[in-house]
């Protein structure tokens, strides 16, 4: 397979890896990896399931966090949160949970002001059934380390997928039946996103001071002021936007290709890096950045969508079907040398070891 092209800002160059650089943590082909500075692999966790979970991090006990489930119909099934330890390089679980309950798209590692531990934030699902159908009961968790049982708080019916938290704040944003909702921390609706925004819901980042702002992504970036409720549009395409933490922009995606940066103070956006002749440009793959702590440091995921050709048979209404494969770069950047360097790969979850 060949490697896509970089296409990358002029101020931009290639280069070998900053001394320095902290480890990274990535979910590749649903296996939870250690990789170095360099980008190589330092261990293997292994598989950690199907269902979508961010990795949670604790600096102080450089201690990650995942929900993990079996990957498949052979051996044990399980579900449960687990922990890994990234000095030692082993994990063991922290709660093993029902088999009709899981842990999916937000889990944030919350540290405690005042020495002790830290604990747990996530979104709870749950399957019961009810009447005829199955229904999917989504609440709120925190777990403190060395809790035998989550605390589960219930959120406003029809908000369904979280966007974003603000530790700050006490505040979410999610997206719901009939918009995106801001909720506070007992899951109740505070905000709803004005009705004639056209706001999509695909991702979404507070202002990193706590300020009473936010961006929302899909079909644009889209600026929400949470005193006034007044949503302004500022590009017109983005989405998975990730608020820099000085606050001065927003990095962002348009496709699984490229990666874009929105400056507040000039109100302009550019393109900073990119595959070049990407002529099937996706969204499937796309996947917000994540910076490092300090906000040097910049990982993601690049896809290059490729024609390969024509399947042989057709489909149902007679045509035949175009046979696409993807190439996918694993990138770092160096935003303080801007400097940038990668290896082939995928990453569906990333989250800097600091």
């Amino acid at each position: 397979m060949n490697t896509p092209k970089i296409d990358i800002a002029d101020t931009w160059r290639s280069s070998s890896p900053t001394a320095g650089v902290p480890d990274l943590l990535i979910e590749s082909e649903g296996r939870l990896q250690q990789l170095d500075g360099q980008l190589n692999l330092k261990h293997d966790f292994g598989a950690v399931g199907p269902v979508e979970c961010p990795i949670a991090y604790d600096p102080v006990r450089r201690l990650a966090f995942r929900y993990v489930s079996a990957a498949g119909y052979r051996g044990r099934d399980y579900s449960q949160l687990r922990a890994f330890s990234v000095a030692a390089g082993e994990s063991y679980p922290l709660l093993e949970l029902p088999l009709n309950q899981w842990a999916l798209w937000m889990l944030e590692w919350i540290a405690s002001t005042q020495g002790a531990a830290g604990q747990l934030l996530g979104l709870h699902a749950m399957d019961r059934p009810a009447e005829d159908r199955v229904v999917i009961e989504h609440r709120l968790f925190s777990l403190k380390l060395g809790a035998d049982q989550l605390r589960l708080r219930p959120i406003c019916r029809d908000a369904y997928k979280p966007l974003a938290f603000s530790c700050r704040r006490g505040e979410f944003i999610f997206a719901g039946a009939e918009g995106i909702y801001l909720l506070g921390l007992k899951g109740e609706r505070q905000l709803t996103l004005p009705p004639e925004s056209d706001a999509g819901g695909e991702g979404a980042a507070f202002h990193p001071f706590g300020a009473a702002e936010a961006v929302i992504g899909g079909d644009g970036l889209h600026h929400w002021d949470l005193e006034r409720n007044l949503c302004r549009r500022l590009t017109r395409n983005g989405r998975h936007p990730v608020w820099t933490p000085d606050g001065r922009g927003v990095w962002y995606r348009e496709s699984s290709a490229d990666v874009h940066y929105y400056d507040f103070e000039q109100d302009r956006t550019h393109r900073v890096l990119g595959l070049a002749s990407q002529r099937h440009p996706e969204f499937w793959h796309a996947r917000p950045v994540c910076l490092s702590a300090d906000g040097r440091y910049l990982a993601t995921s690049l896809t290059h969508k490729v024609l390969r050709g024509v399947s042989q048979k057709g489909t149902a209404t007679g045509t035949r079907e175009r046979v696409y494969a993807h190439e996918h770069q694993l990138l770092v950047l160096d935003l303080e040398r801007q400097t940038y360097w990668g290896r082939a790969g995928y990453a569906s979850q990333l989250c800097w070891a600091q």
